[in-house]
């Protein structure tokens, strides 16, 4: 076959020229970083040899666009000296195009190292292997594409050929087509699976086409599998392609489906084309309704689906091979240079690029202009930015449309802890949002739902995390779930109604002052079902918290619960939230019957006491008993930041606080050897610092003498500056390494971009 590789990018066409030049001499070329022409140089240099590889494509501006830009180039090769320099171009040459270019050069490059696009072709002939394994190379060339156009087959299907052919060009290589493939081979079935964007149909497309170009007869399945029982014919080579198979049989009323036994046709059909050695079966399917319908039907369970089962993942490309499918995607795009440039300026490919929430399916939306027509150049990179930041709409229609109502409450109580949470803590805290859901919505509920939802959303939504731990999949998730609260805030009543734990509350809350304010009319609306849920997490002893290894339970005190109350409380101004202050103003004195105030939960009641703006709400007298309560117990012995937490939040000054500042700089001297213990402790600069800044506030506030102290502190900061030098000069190498290797991936992913700027001035 021979090409005219316009279906490559410059970046895929240094890749095969590599690749090619590597088999045919016999070495290992390195990289070799280029400079603003946008090629990327390869480079052999090895005893006495300094070869040097350049690499130009030139496909759209041609034999001027190339010989313009040589000029330029000879002057960097006498820099370079090499002891050999190729000059290859994917541009066809003449004898007298090879020996003008070879001019050029001033007798460095010889017409013999000129390599045009007839010369590559005859390095690809002599080298099948590498033709091979690129397959972008011949699965996206014209004459592949005539040749399944006019193919007498395809009429039989609706497979939209040309639109393939224009996904290959910008499809960037990996090891999912290869693989897949070796399961079709082997099995004659490949299921492609994995979450929402991922690149399912696009490994699917390709796979299909692959086998139109060798003459396979394509039949497309729309609706169910018995389309492909019709179609079938022994002896004949047909390849069956049938996109969201599970999502095609089991949406909607699941049980409906499988009475009308779809799950042993889709095992018969699978059974059918595996006895079949001309018949083929491509499968996709979104990872959380393959393991829906696999929960819900022994009979595909016992068809041992997995083994025929490639998955795809976000995770399962590197950086590299993300900055390739934004690449492609731009340099086919029918993007006008204006959106390019907005992309290329300041590097901002390189935040879209390293983005946590990359996504093939949004980076061909932001790179078609018929999408983004409406968007102007100058607000483009802004676009972009809000796209990656909230791409829900890429998970909406999952989650509203292919989710049980037991996959939903598992991802709502998941979000509600955090978006990770171990299992110990999911399973109940999912058992209680289901049962409210279901009472209020009245949704149907089954023994089974846990196993169905973990089966459902497990590598499609969450993932595990180690021994019986979970989180979100994608950061995205979170925003997915963000969106269903804002355009259904009763969700968020579920969430309170069916928590166990008052962080599920925090969590509510949170997104309730933040992101979403409807939330707090719908909490307000529900007012007595939301202060029940409330009053029973409260009578809890303990509450969970995020502790930096790992989540734990801690003793909740009635100052903590006041603290967190009362913000709900003043914003919702219910009957029955005031209500429940009032009784935990009365716990909260009750208690000091019988114990001292934990002081740090008592400064965050006194807090939350004094930002009430709803008068029956107003406890005055209650802030002073507090305030009180909190300098009695500072006097008792008290650390630092307890004292610090203090003095912020009492009032000192005037005469009529005297023996308030009195009381608390007889706190100071009580605990100052304590606090001074605290130097000892010190392990990292912000904890020196802090505790300058807490001895810092001490001397203005209460007039007391910290200098000795202060010199301590210097004293001990001394010492750390001291191990830390010599432990940074230790890792300085390792640093240094590691931030070599990161500065080459960004450089040489800003090569690669260089050509989108270069390519329309060539």
């Amino acid at each position: 076959m021979f090409y005219d590789f316009q279906q490559l990018s410059p970046h895929d066409l240094e890749i095969l020229v590599r690749d090619l030049l590597q088999a045919e001499w016999g070495v290992m070329l390195e990289s070799f970083k280029a400079g603003r022409d946008g090629g990327v140089d390869l480079r052999y240099a090895r005893g006495p040899h300094n070869l040097v590889v350049q690499v130009k494509h030139y496909v759209k501006t041609g034999l001027a666009g190339l010989l313009r830009d040589l000029k330029g180039e000879a002057a960097k090769v006498v820099a370079l000296k090499p002891t050999r320099y190729i000059l290859a171009t994917s541009m066809p040459l003449s004898p007298a195009n090879k020996q003008a270019i070879a001019d050029m050069f001033g007798g460095a490059l010889a017409v013999a190292d000129v390599l045009g696009q007839e010369d590559l072709n005859n390095l690809l002939s002599r080298h099948a292997d590498v033709e091979q394994k690129h397959y972008k190379l011949w699965l996206a060339s014209r004459a592949v594409l005539d040749r399944v156009l006019n193919s007498e087959v395809l009429t039989q299907t609706e497979f939209q050929v040309e639109k393939v052919h224009a996904t290959i060009r910008r499809n960037v290589r990996s090891a999912a087509f290869p693989k897949a493939l070796e399961i079709l081979d082997r099995d004659r079935v490949v299921i492609i699976s994995g979450a929402p964007g991922v690149g399912k149909t696009t490994l699917a497309n390709m796979l299909m086409y692959t086998h139109l170009e060798q003459g396979w007869e394509a039949v497309v399945i729309r609706n169910d599998i018995s389309e492909g029982q019709k179609l079938f014919q022994r002896g004949r080579s047909q390849i069956f392609y049938f996109d969201d198979f599970m999502g095609a049989t089991f949406l909607g009323d699941r049980a409906t489906g499988l009475l009308r036994n779809e799950d042993r046709a889709i095992s018969d059909f699978i059974d059918m084309v595996r006895a079949a050695p001309n018949a083929r079966l491509i499968l996709t399917t979104r990872e959380h309704i393959f393991g829906q319908a696999v929960a819900a039907s022994e009979r595909l369970r016992q068809a041992g689906l997995d083994c025929h089962k490639i998955v795809l993942h976000i995770g399962d490309y590197s950086f590299g091979q993300k900055a390739q499918i934004l690449y492609n995607h731009l340099y086919f795009s029918d993007l006008p240079d204006a959106y390019k440039d907005a992309l290329l300026a300041s590097d901002f490919y390189l935040d879209v690029v390293k983005h946590p929430k990359f996504n093939p399916r949004l980076i061909e939306w932001l790179s078609s202009f018929n999408r983004i027509k409406s968007v102007p150049p100058a607000r483009y990179a802004a676009f972009v930015q809000n796209l990656l930041r909230d791409p829900s709409e890429v998970w909406l229609h999952a989650y509203e449309q292919q989710l049980s109502d037991a996959g939903r409450s598992l991802l709502l109580a998941l979000y509600s802890l955090g978006g990770k949470a171990e299992g110990a803590v999911l399973q109940p805290a999912f058992k209680k949002l289901h049962e409210a859901r279901a009472a209020r919505w009245g949704l149907p509920r089954r023994p089974e739902d846990w196993a169905t939802a973990m089966a459902e959303l497990a590598n499609a939504f969450l993932r595990p995390t180690g021994k019986n731990a979970f989180e979100v999949l994608d950061p995205s998730v979170i925003d997915l779930v963000n969106a269903v609260i804002r355009k259904a805030p009763e969700n968020a009543v579920d969430l309170i109604v069916g928590a166990v734990d008052f962080s599920q509350i925090d969590r509510v809350w949170e997104v309730a002052t933040g992101a979403i304010p409807s939330v707090k009319t719908a909490l307000a609306h529900a007012g007595p079902a939301v202060a029940t849920a409330i009053k029973g997490l409260l009578a809890r002893p303990n509450r969970l918290v995020a502790f930096q290894g790992g989540p734990g339970f801690l003793l909740w005190t009635e100052e903590a619960r006041l603290a967190a109350v009362l913000p709900l409380a003043d914003a919702l101004k219910s009957a029955e939230m005031l209500e429940l202050a009032k009784t935990l103003y009365g716990a909260m004195t009750t208690a000091w019957v019988s114990r001292g105030v934990r002081i740090n939960d008592g400064v965050e009641a006194l807090r939350a006491l004094e930002r009430i703006s709803w008068p029956p709400l107003k406890a005055t007298e209650l802030e002073r008993q507090l305030a009180a309560r909190l300098v009695e117990q500072a006097q008792r012995g008290c650390r630092s930041d307890e004292l610090r937490e203090i003095v912020s939040v009492v009032e000192l000054e005037g005469p009529e606080n005297a023996a308030t500042l009195a009381a608390l700089q007889a706190a100071f001297e009580n605990s100052r050897q304590d606090i001074a213990s605290e130097i000892r402790e010190c392990r990292k600069e912000g904890e020196f610092k802090g505790l300058e800044e807490d001895y810092g506030l001490f001397a203005s506030s209460l007039g007391v003498d910290v200098s000795g102290e202060l010199e301590r502190l210097q004293e001990a900061y001394s010492e750390y500056n001291d191990y830390e030098e010599q432990r940074a000069d230790q890792m300085m190498d390792e640093y240094k390494e590691r931030a070599r290797e990161s500065r080459s991936s960004d450089d040489s992913v800003r090569d690669m971009f260089a050509s989108l700027r270069g390519d329309r001035s060539d």
